[in-house]
């Protein structure tokens, strides 16, 4: 749909589409984080002001940002590697920027998925000679 191209199965063709995609959906992540992050030090803040606390809590108690930055940077590079690797079955901007925002889970779950194949393998290997043999 994206760029009124697309395949016969229905994915996306356009790869760099899919890719800036992802990326927004990791960076909607990441900004979300950032938000709930935002409004935890407000809410420590308005506590400490109705407790009249002299020391008011400090916006690095919540964030990090040489770290947050890395892990933003990771996501985002995660959510466009996602798109890519699902890009055929991707059929929308909506379903890009949801792959881009899942991509942790979703590549996780390839990469046990392909750790996994070789056990699948040797069973399927094992299994072969002994219905054979029937």
């Amino acid at each position: 749909m994206l760029g009124g191209q697309q395949e016969p199965g229905g994915g996306v063709v356009d790869w760099m589409a899919a890719a800036g995609l992802g990326a927004v959906g990791g960076t909607i992540v990441e900004i979300l984080y950032v938000w709930s992050s935002l409004t935890a030090w407000q809410q420590a803040r308005r506590k400490a002001r109705a407790r009249r606390r002299a020391r008011l809590p400090r916006l690095e108690e919540y964030l990090d940002p040489a770290a947050d930055t890395l892990v933003a940077a990771t996501r985002l590079a995660l959510g466009a590697a996602a798109a890519l690797l699902f890009r055929d079955q991707i059929t929308g901007t909506m379903a890009a920027i949801a792959v881009g925002a899942s991509a942790p889970a979703l590549l996780r779950q390839v990469g046990t998925l392909r750790t996994l194949r070789p056990v699948a393998e040797e069973a399927s290997a094992v299994a072969e000679p002994r219905e054979a043999a029937r």
